[in-house]
């Protein structure tokens, strides 16, 4: 699908305590949200991009998605990171032991600080984003990369909104596995989704993704994890599945 300026509208909304980039249709009502969670330490206009990398491998005839991306809460300024945003704020100590000692599964199980306050504030920032739109009972795709990712996650499983349809999970890693797998129980998450992960992460290594395609395949969610050999970062291949995944369920 090629950009047409016409087709679409862009507007910044304060939705609940997040600031956000909204890009809709603008003669139709969309065939879902597609909420994208930027990763640690980036700007709240990080994934914008996707916006237009996803559309490129949509076909001319699709239904348009609307794309919402919510900055995080938390400012790294005071951390020497100017303009730098988080979900939650990371225990570098930590992270760097666990890198010079391979020892990652630590994380498995882990619920970091913060998350349940982001996984509200992502939550709340959907909802005003449909009242305000007045979009009833809107599908939702919700994708993340990185930190973002594992939000994404954790807002599928634990957060109130739905009714969710699909999943972009690309440079996750699995977090608080005893908690995810109690909720897939009493709210089952049978969607499809598009993970990838580079084999090369040096940030969260593969592993790390595979732990958590374990969890999404045994709580019923369907889809393959692409692997790449590259490093943090998002592979051309996976925002042509995400596409793929955005028409498969337009289509019913």
């Amino acid at each position: 699908m090629r950009f047409d300026p016409e087709a679409w509208f862009l507007e910044r909304p304060r939705l609940g305590t997040l600031d956000t980039v909204l890009i809709r249709p603008a003669k139709s009502v969309p065939a879902s949200l597609v909420v994208l969670c930027h990763g640690f330490g980036a700007s709240g206009s990080d994934l914008l991009g996707l916006f237009e990398d996803i559309l490129h491998h949509l076909p001319e005839n699709a239904q348009k998605s609307a794309f919402l991306f919510p900055e995080a809460p938390v400012d790294l300024s005071d951390e020497g990171m100017y303009g730098a945003r988080a979900w939650w704020r990371l225990n570098m100590a930590q992270l760097m032991q666990m890198s010079t000692t391979n020892s990652f599964d630590k994380m498995r199980d882990a619920v970091p600080e913060g998350i349940d306050e982001a996984r509200e504030a992502l939550c709340e920032c959907i909802r005003q984003c449909n009242e305000k739109q007045k979009w009833s009972d809107m599908p939702l795709v919700l994708g993340g990369f990185s930190q973002g990712a594992m939000l994404t996650v954790d807002t599928a499983l634990r957060g109130s909104v739905g009714p969710v349809i699909g999943l972009l999970v690309f440079s996750g890693a699995l977090l608080c596995e005893s908690l995810w797998r109690k909720a897939a129980k009493d709210k089952p998450l049978n969607v499809p989704v598009v993970q990838s992960h580079g084999t090369v992460d040096q940030v969260l290594p593969i592993a790390t993704g595979r732990w958590l395609h374990e969890l999404l395949r045994d709580i019923g969610c369907t889809g393959n994890l692409l692997e790449f050999n590259g490093p943090h970062t998002i592979p051309s291949e996976a925002i042509e599945l995400a596409a793929k995944l955005l028409v498969a369920q337009a289509a019913g």
